[in-house]
């Protein structure tokens, strides 16, 4: 009996994948949608058994100013009116998503189709949409990079994004440029699973799941757009929280009073729940996407409100102090106090310290400063073929340097010129992901690997700009070494179409010797790696990741901190075939005449 149950269960499974990719394949290069049909809600309790929704969403972008310290006039543009001050007003620009600042949330089930269009109203710009965490395994030419995978989207058109949610977590959109990401042109991404809703013994108690999507405008953080916010909680003692963190600048320790944070995912990836302490505070680097459930101190009697508090870290002073409101219906949560006594019993923390911190900068590891690499992997451990080795190594080192030159007055300035293995990143004026890379328009200006050096690099120039490309075959075991070796600045990377695991790290010794660094006392192997998408490679270190090149196309690293597209410090992976299949009406960035819908 039990065999046959078996051999029914691995029917439906393979049925399920097979109408999957049919309907992938329908979808991706079949289907016309109507772009005024209405947009789809596909928030709902998820199941392996249901077939994948096709999820509609319309995103309008604008852009707006505002002048802090006046009231917005009905254009959203305020007036000085009445002051006689000379000084120049501050103008500050932000970006809105249907009208808001902070775009909606958007919540599927994994393996949903997603159906986005975007229309951009933003005067003179272009932009684009990455979707953070998403393999994009079919559809490459869908992940958001301009120029790259696609065209930008010009001023006044649309662009529909069409792609299958196939990795489950808490997740990011936001615009390309990283001043879009950070002025209000991002939104929460949440793909949810039927095993953590249904299997997972931990995330599966926890039904609550609020995003906190915190943001920095003015110098002040809002959360989810808003400054004033409150987390209200009706009848539930524990909180799942969904917490992104989108600040450049800033770095800030969350804590909320009277509870202990544990984290649960990071970068959408489930942590070894059983072996993962919890903590009395954690400091948040830009980029960061974790899951953390809140659970109060016990013997700790239920009040209406606690603070949840942002402190900046000690060595940034531009960053301001943040304080918001979680509040409990009071009445229910004494009344369903059993399901903190039923959580706390499923995982209880392995060690309970009111003095335990979590650094997920990896700044001050220690005995009570816990850092990323102290964190256990999940159910996605380090690949056995990872640990035995990797075919292909990839080492890039980070630089910057300070170049000279004359004003337009004769005065003399300074440039800083970054680069990375020596070549400052620029982006090809061709559409890529049409062009092979033998092409002469787009080969001209290719760097890396074993390329010769482009025209405009040679002879030996002050600063080599091109587009830097290293080429991974298929299916091949990847190490990939980042070694920063600017003494001011710390990076955050992160990588597309990829998930990393982090096997070593290393913060002595001079950058150049990172093997050296790595197997030596300066260097720490990682026994159960962390799989990320999202990197802090701190300013003198070096951090060793590993992954299996198992998506073709052509996938950034991204330097998430430029305020525009590029500062030179990116680098592009081609695996395996450089030119996807994609659709042969799929817009080629030839012209942009006048108002225009692209269709795929």
């Amino acid at each position: 009996m039990k065999t046959l149950q078996r051999i029914v269960l691995i029917v439906q499974r393979v049925l399920i994948t097979v109408g999957v990719f049919l309907a992938a394949a329908v979808l991706i290069h079949f289907t016309a949608i109507d772009p005024t049909e209405r947009a789809v809600s596909c928030d709902r309790v998820c199941n392996r058994a249901d077939w994948p929704r096709i999820c509609r969403y319309e995103l309008v972008v604008e852009k707006r100013t505002f002048r802090p310290g006046s009231t917005p006039s009905a254009d959203n543009v305020t007036l000085t009116g009445g002051s006689h001050s000379t000084e120049q007003p501050i103008i500050v620009s932000y970006y809105t998503v249907n009208g808001r600042y902070v775009g909606p949330t958007l919540t599927v089930c994994e393996n949903d189709f997603l159906v986005v269009d975007v229309e951009n109203r933003i005067p003179g710009e272009s932009i684009t949409l990455h979707w953070t965490g998403q393999s994009q395994r079919r559809t490459p030419f869908m992940d958001g990079v301009p120029m790259i995978t696609q065209c930008p989207i010009a001023s006044f058109t649309r662009f529909q994004y069409k792609f299958q949610a196939d990795r489950a977590g808490t997740h990011l959109y936001h615009g390309f440029a990283g001043a879009e990401r950070t002025q209000g042109l991002l939104g929460a991404f949440v793909v949810r699973s039927a095993y953590e809703q249904r299997q997972s013994p931990v995330l599966s108690a926890l039904h609550n799941d609020p995003v906190w999507l915190v943001t920095e405008l003015n110098g002040m953080l809002g959360v989810n757009g808003q400054r004033d916010w409150t987390q209200t909680l009706n009848g539930t003692l524990n909180l799942r929280v969904r917490l992104i963190y989108a600040v450049a600048h800033c770095q800030h320790w969350l804590e909320l009073e009277h509870h202990r944070l544990h984290v649960l995912a990071l970068d959408g990836n489930v942590l070894d729940h059983n072996s993962t302490p919890s903590v009395s505070r954690i400091l948040l680097h830009d980029g960061v996407r974790m899951d953390v459930a809140l659970t109060r101190l016990a013997g700790d009697k239920i009040k209406r409100d606690y603070e949840i508090r942002f402190t900046p870290h000690e060595t940034t002073s531009s960053c301001g102090r943040a304080v918001f409101r979680l509040h409990y219906d009071a009445d229910r949560a004494a009344a369903n106090d059993a399901e903190s006594i039923k959580y706390n019993l499923i995982t209880p923390p392995p060690r309970p310290s009111e003095e335990l911190q979590l650094d997920l900068t990896g700044k001050a590891c220690g005995e009570t400063m816990l850092c990323p690499q102290d964190l256990p992997g999940g159910r996605d451990q380090l690949p056995k073929d990872l640990q035995r080795g990797y075919d292909t190594r990839l080492e890039f080192t980070i630089g910057s340097r300070q170049q000279a030159g004359t004003g337009p007055f004769g005065e003399p300035t300074h440039e800083t010129v970054r680069s990375v293995n020596g070549f400052t990143f620029a982006f090809p004026p061709v559409l890529m992901v049409r062009e092979p890379l033998a092409n002469g328009a787009l080969g001209a200006h290719c760097c890396g690997g074993q390329r010769p050096l482009p025209r405009s690099c040679q002879p030996l120039t002050a600063r080599c700009e091109c587009v830097h490309v290293e080429h991974i075959e298929a299916g091949h075991r990847v190490e990939m070494v980042l070694i920063n070796a600017d003494a001011a600045v710390d990076y955050v990377y992160h990588l597309h179409g990829q998930s990393v695991f982090v096997v070593a790290l290393a913060t002595a010794g001079r950058p150049g010797t990172a093997l050296g660094a790595l197997s030596g006392q300066a260097g720490q192997r990682i026994s159960a790696p962390l799989q990320r998408d999202t990197i802090v490679v701190r300013r003198g270190s070096t951090v060793a990741v590993r992954f299996v090149a198992n998506h073709a196309g052509l996938w950034l690293l991204r330097d998430i901190g430029s305020p525009g597209w590029s500062r030179g410090l990116d680098v592009l992976l081609s695996v395996g075939t450089p030119q996807p299949d994609i659709p042969g009406n799929f817009p080629a960035c030839r012209h942009f005449a006048g108002p225009r819908y692209f269709l795929i």
